[in-house]
């Protein structure tokens, strides 16, 4: 049986296999196994076909039907996330944003986390929320906590600074501060997203989430530095407040970005992938 106990080992056992992209699977002892036999695998696996043979969850299911294929097809990805209204708004103006979306998108988000070794985060998104950024409602790994802070504007009175678990700092300020459990990169000012890109490559995450917000997610899509972006959608009207994304003012609808993409019923939302 798949349950939220075991789903993030079998992200971790698909992720690992390098070469394969067909393949039947058995869930014994705690772990995934392969097994020759299709007929009596748990999970048989043939490119982009899923198909589970063991008791899942619907809602696990559909999110294992989302992201098998990415961790099959893409050995690394940096993939964007961002959860909003049928009018693209994440936020009223006033910041209020819980909730905008069900609780069945925040199990896919944490199950998103636990597929990748980094989350980033911008620092108003700390400031505003608090959040812990784990995996806690499955049983995942923790990705490590990036964090942009161009002016290091946080201290460690947040959530993140008092658990324990690995943070990053991106700034290009040239202050000094000390935070719990934290490594703080400086960083040049000038092309910084970029800088922080390639940094991250150069730790060796292979596997990032940029999860918001609207700020952060905008400057890696203007800087082509995204392969995949998802938009979590409620259906809901809000009419006013924050918007999803802030991207550069275009003048021809010919520079719109058009990308290739994959809608899925989520629940009572849906879930529109891009691929850039």
């Amino acid at each position: 049986m798949i349950t939220k106990n075991n789903i993030c080992l079998l992200f971790d056992f698909i992720r690992d296999q390098k070469k394969n992209s067909s393949f039947n699977l058995n869930y014994t002892n705690r772990s995934f196994i392969i097994n020759k036999d299709a007929q009596s695998a748990d999970i048989i696996i043939k490119k982009n076909n899923i198909i589970f043979q063991c008791k899942i969850n619907r809602s696990l299911e559909e999110i294992a039907q989302i992201l098998i294929p990415i961790l099959l097809n893409k050995k690394n990805f940096f993939i964007g996330q961002i959860g909003q209204s049928l009018d693209g708004k994440i936020a009223l103006n006033n910041g209020n944003s819980h909730y905008i979306n069900d609780k069945l998108s925040i199990t896919y988000l944490h199950c998103l986390r636990c597929i990748c070794q980094a989350v980033v985060v911008g620092v108003n998104t700390v400031i505003k929320d608090n959040p812990i950024l784990t995996t806690r409602m499955v049983k995942g790994t923790n990705p490590v906590r990036v964090i942009i802070d161009p002016f290091l504007k946080l201290n460690n009175n947040y959530k993140i600074f008092k658990d324990g678990f690995r943070n990053i700092i991106f700034t290009h300020s040239h202050v000094s501060k000390k935070f719990n459990n934290t490594t703080v990169y400086k960083l040049p000012k000038k092309d910084f997203t970029i800088q922080i890109y390639k940094k991250l490559k150069l730790l060796n995450f292979h596997y990032v989430l940029i999860e918001g917000g609207a700020t952060t997610l905008s400057k890696f899509i203007d800087n082509k530095l995204l392969d995949i972006m998802q938009f979590i959608i409620s259906p809901m009207i809000i009419g006013s407040g924050i918007s999803s994304l802030k991207l550069k003012t275009i003048s021809n609808l010919d520079k719109a970005l058009r990308p290739k993409n994959k809608i899925y019923r989520f629940g009572n939302e849906i879930i529109v992938s891009l691929d850039f």
